[in-house]
């Protein structure tokens, strides 16, 4: 009786068994594993030499294929899915890791899940570091050195300076060639001087600095930006100074000659007609126009005619108001009557149209000073968010449209969060900045003057405002 019992359960429990191992594989995905990841790149617990690597892993799947939409692609516990920066296919996927998303330097991890049309899932985590290295394939620059190219700028210099002396020697043994008669038929176009040379030269600063930069090690993480910094101000400072200086000088021009055409139209009032006036005016001036006006009045004694020796006396002075005054008085001179009239009646519009003009900059400094203050303020509030962003975390990028959710295949259903960094997120205001002091200073110059060139003083103002102040404030 015992013998028979016992039987009975162990057949009642083989049965259970058979039907489970059959309800089992008529199940879907059952099986030894028939979906797995292979980790690519880099590889469990190996070492990357930069901070934006690639990560990739392959599809081996021996009952179907895998869903793309269903692959979920997880970096330091942020789901970068649906960052854009992923590609996923049914074999295979990666990730580049973008810029504003680099990785920490030292340990980080990466998770991959994945679904096949069958309905099985395959997940795996692995370990890696991130640990670049000075100087390294990141540097475009990399095997140059700042001795090394002040050697060739030196070089292709001399090589040129000997040619040019070469060729000044040659003239002066079979011609009757100086420095001096040349220059003074040719002279030096003032381009040369506050344009092209300077940016000549802040080409080489600018290899010079990012060579160095790259090189060395221990600087800041804005080093470059610095470097951009110094390039520009070579560059653009010549430049700006003399806009400036051309645009006081227009001003001082413009002022001077409405008072001698005053002077004018009283000795024309007199009897004296406009070449003499000028002949005579000419022996007393000694204010901006003396020089203008001496060359006129020799040419006057030679036998010019006044209309044209007028209009060459001020194209040097490159005011478009003192060019049409001119103009219009040597139209008159030319045809004649009551010129004394027109003189008179251009110097008073002249004079009357400077005073406004020197009103209206007298009035335009207050906006300026409005665009100054709020520049500032822009950057007390950068400076509020960068010092209170350690105490949030990471900055949340997910405002701009970089986060969507996933699918429904996915086997988090998470929503993509892309954040920066503290150290990125100081380094691109920093840049922003930057950029806004230029693009304000152009503002100021087009609002203020008509011309943007105008304004590059106040652009190299702001901009070495902004990097002194992060210098200060953030120095590393």
């Amino acid at each position: 009786m015992r013998l028979l019992t016992f039987a009975l359960v162990v057949g009642l429990v083989g049965l259970t068994l058979v039907g489970s191992i059959a309800r089992a594989s008529a199940e879907p995905g059952a099986g030894p594993h028939p979906l797995t990841i292979v980790i690519d790149s880099p590889k469990p617990d190996a070492t990357v030499p930069t901070e934006t690597p690639t990560l990739s892993a392959t599809f081996v799947d021996t009952v179907s294929t895998v869903v793309p939409s269903s692959v979920v692609v997880i970096v330091d516990g942020l789901n970068v899915t649906a960052s854009g920066d992923v590609n996923a296919t049914a074999t295979s996927v990666s990730y580049h890791v973008p810029p504003v998303l680099k990785l920490r330097i030292g340990a980080n991890n990466a998770t991959i899940t994945a679904s096949d049309a069958a309905g099985n899932t395959a997940k795996v985590f692995w370990n890696f570091t991130v640990a670049p290295t000075s100087g390294g394939a990141g540097n475009p620059l990399s095997g140059l050195k700042p001795t090394t190219v002040l050697l060739y700028v030196g070089g292709v210099a001399a090589a040129a300076g000997a040619v040019v002396g070469g060729y000044i020697l040659f003239l002066k043994m079979t011609t009757r060639f100086t420095l001096r008669r040349y220059f003074a038929t040719h002279p030096v176009q003032k381009d040369y001087l506050v344009l092209y040379l300077p940016l000549v030269a802040a080409f080489i600063v600018l290899i010079v600095g990012l060579s160095y930069v790259y090189s060395a090690s221990g600087l800041p993480g804005n080093a470059i930006d610095y470097v951009f910094i110094v390039a520009t101000f070579v560059a653009l400072t010549p430049w700006g100074i003399d806009a400036r200086r051309e645009l006081a000088r227009s001003r001082a021009y413009e002022r001077a000659f409405a008072q001698f055409l005053f002077e004018m139209a009283d000795a024309m009032r007199g009897g004296i007609d406009p070449a003499k006036a000028l002949v005579e005016l000419a022996k007393t001036h000694t204010n901006i126009l003396a020089k203008n006006l001496r060359i006129a009045a020799d040419q006057i004694r030679l036998g010019r005619p006044f209309e044209a020796i007028l209009r060459e006396m001020v194209a040097p002075m490159r005011s478009r108001l003192i060019s049409r005054y001119a103009g219009l008085i040597a139209d008159a001179s030319a045809i004649g009557g009551e010129t004394s009239l027109v003189v008179y009646r251009a110097a008073k519009d002249m004079d009357d149209f400077v005073k406004i003009e020197e009103e209206r900059e007298k009035q335009l400094t207050l906006p300026v000073a409005v665009i100054y203050i709020a520049f500032a303020v822009l950057m007390a509030v950068l400076f509020s968010l960068l010092y209170i962003a350690p105490s949030l975390g990471t900055l949340n990028l997910s405002f701009i449209g970089a986060s969507s959710p996933l699918s429904s295949g996915s086997a988090t259903g998470a929503t993509v969060v892309p954040k920066i960094s503290i150290p990125v997120l100081t380094e691109r205001f920093f840049e922003l900045m930057l950029i806004n002091g230029l693009g304000t200073g152009a503002i100021i110059g087009a609002f203020t003057e008509g011309r943007a060139r105008y304004g590059i003083v106040h652009s190299l103002g702001l901009v070495a405002a902004t990097a002194v102040a992060f210098l200060i404030l953030f120095p590393t």
